[in-house]
């Protein structure tokens, strides 16, 4: 195709400065132009970063006649300096993403020197289509229309683009697209994240049983690299792969971190159950461990408490870490052996659940972190 001859020319001009890309000002673009554009699918592959390992995508506007770049239109703009209160507002669902028009070259110049893959498709789409998607680009960049609270799996820079074309093209990414994809939330961001293991084991902690649903296809396509095989496999329209990443490959699978999670459990454990063998520094052996208990149920409950993110929120390792675990220390002995004893119990409960499929989070490694403790002072004698 011509426009996708021409593209390819801007992107071997581009060069590879390292730049940021360039934002355009929304007021220099026209309202539409006469000509329908040509519609692209830019869609890159993972960095280094944490943050760029599921990827990226934008639309683009290419204009047959025009002698003008094609304007490409990047949903996942957001004030990253923000700190603290950043964190506070992902937790919230309230961190604001907008919409930001960006020039081609600056756009793939970025991603060259990221040393990001960059694929390429120009959407088979007829006059009316093009313009449809043309005009919700135009009218979301205008400063009533450019903001949203973003949803790192529902509502994100790609969900965006997956939802313009669909409705643009009568339903057809959509079209039979309720079929279960093959991996759950938590084995895709697995996938995604399996350069920090510990990221994995950390999950099993705050992250809750919504990531172990199983996403539809159309789901699925929160990330690019599925939005890129649906389009290819729906429109019919091969991925052109600009440019290929010259590093080493960023690997796909791996460890989890899990096993040294239970090892760092197991340092506030293990001093407890010899201060209890050997009848000296009980006390300061219980509230070491205490705080392993206490710390982690105070974490997990505050995240339930103040998140409104359903993956965050329902979490079932609050049945398993527990903020009142801080009393243990201040209980008389035989109170503290019955506390222990009931949590033992709960956890057993816990585990049946984790075991018949009721509970579907990876608890195995929390549940063995909080028994060894509560176990030690439940069928120990104190001194």
């Amino acid at each position: 195709m011509r426009a996708a001859a021409a593209l390819a020319l801007v992107v071997a001009l581009g060069g590879v400065a390292r730049a940021q890309p360039q934002r355009l000002d929304p007021s220099t673009l026209p309202a539409a132009s006469v000509e329908p554009p040509q519609i692209v699918l830019l869609t890159f592959g993972v960095g280094p970063r944490i943050f760029e390992k599921f990827g990226h995508a934008a639309l683009c506007l290419y204009y047959d006649q025009s002698r003008e770049e094609p304007t490409c239109f990047n949903y996942g703009v957001t004030d990253f300096n923000e700190g603290s209160a950043m964190v506070w507002h992902f937790l919230r669902t309230e961190q604001k993403f907008w919409v930001e028009p960006e020039s081609w070259s600056a756009m793939v110049r970025f991603y060259r020197a990221e040393d990001r893959d960059i694929w390429m498709q120009v959407l088979p789409l007829p006059p009316d289509q093009a313009r449809a998607i043309e005009q919700k680009l135009l009218y979301d960049i205008q400063e009533d229309h450019k903001y949203y609270f973003y949803d790192h799996f529902f509502d994100n820079c790609t969900t965006r683009l997956r939802d313009m074309i669909d409705r643009a093209t009568g339903g057809k990414l959509s079209d039979g697209a309720g079929v279960a994809y093959p991996l759950t939330f938590r084995e895709i961001g697995h996938s995604g994240l399996s350069e920090f293991p510990f990221m994995t084991a950390l999950a099993d902690y705050v992250l809750g049983r919504q990531l172990d649903d199983t996403p539809t296809l159309w789901q699925a396509m929160f990330h690019p690299d599925v939005l890129r095989q649906q389009v290819e496999d729906k429109l019919h329209v091969p991925a052109r792969r600009l440019y290929k990443r010259r590093g080493p490959a960023f690997p796909s699978d791996g460890p989890t971190d899990r096993l040294p999670a239970l090892g760092i459990a197991l340092v506030f454990a293990l001093p407890l159950l010899v201060a209890t063998w050997r009848r000296r520094f009980q006390r300061l052996a219980l509230a070491w461990a205490t705080l392993y208990l206490a710390l982690g149920g105070v974490v997990i409950w505050g995240l339930v408490l103040v998140s409104s993110i359903p993956g965050v929120r329902w979490n079932e390792a609050v049945f398993v870490l527990m903020p009142l675990d801080v009393v243990l220390p201040l209980l008389r002995p035989a109170r503290r052996r019955t506390y222990a004893r009931v949590r033992v119990i709960g956890l057993a409960l816990v585990s049946a659940l984790v075991a018949i499929g009721i509970f579907h989070q990876p608890l195995w490694i929390p549940i063995l972190s909080a028994f060894m403790p509560l176990a030690i002072v439940a069928f120990s004698e104190p001194a």
